[in-house]
């Protein structure tokens, strides 16, 4: 890549995230592109030497998001592992972006304002995407490793709650990624182990146990209390 490709891209980014943090506070109808210049010290007119309207910066910054989930997504199928850990590995990949980077927020904005054929675009890439983690659950839970549950309702409650991060992380408040992730990890691959199994937390990664059955049997007598 030439520094000139290397200039517009870093400052197409710019442009983007300073356009993703007006759309947050002002909403995508109540921000101007005036706004999204000033905080980069720019006039209006230099903004359309990259982008034509403030519809095709919103367009670029789904289209962005959705490419990013998308290759983590392609990135989990490669692995070698069982379902229940490329699903792990996706999962995680996916708060981090939501997380971590301005792609993350991109995927919580408005989808009402693009046009009908940006819009289908838009769709048509995170239709992908969750049919990719719906398959996920579905062959985990054919392989045993995950329980059996409606995969199409559960893979709409994984990402919904992972995409609800955009709406109330802040990268200045008390839980980083590495806080963040764990958490959503426990519940969310908690929540889909098979009965017979748990879900702990073992050298920085979620990993599946299953709970011997003498332990299971003193459990039920104890009511899971420590002698």
């Amino acid at each position: 890549m030439t520094k000139q490709a290397l200039r517009r891209r870093d400052r197409v980014n710019a442009i983007l995230q300073s356009a993703i943090a007006a759309f947050r506070r002002h909403g995508y109808h109540g921000t101007s592109l005036e706004q999204i210049a000033d905080r980069l010290l720019m006039t209006k007119g230099s903004l359309y030497y990259y982008f034509k309207d403030k519809e095709e910066i919103l367009y670029a910054a789904h289209d962005r998001a959705l490419d990013a989930v998308l290759a983590e997504l392609d990135r989990a199928r490669r692995r070698g592992d069982c379902p229940c850990e490329q699903l792990e590995g996706l999962l995680a990949a996916f708060i981090r972006i939501m997380v971590e980077g301005f792609h993350g927020t991109a995927l919580a904005l408005e989808f009402g304002a693009l046009s009908p054929r940006r819009l289908r675009r838009v769709v048509e890439k995170r239709d992908r995407f969750e049919r990719g983690v719906r398959d996920l659950i579905q062959r985990g839970a054919a392989r045993g490793c995950l329980r059996p549950v409606d995969p199409k309702l559960a893979g709409m409650a994984l990402l919904g709650a992972i995409n609800w991060i955009a709406r109330w992380y802040r990268p200045d408040g008390p839980a980083g990624p590495e806080e963040v992730a764990p958490i959503f990890l426990d519940l969310f691959l908690g929540g889909l182990a098979p009965r017979e199994a748990s879900w702990s937390l073992e050298a920085s990664r979620m990993r599946r146990v299953a709970a011997p059955p003498a332990s299971r049997a003193r459990d039920a007598r104890t009511g899971g209390r420590q002698a």
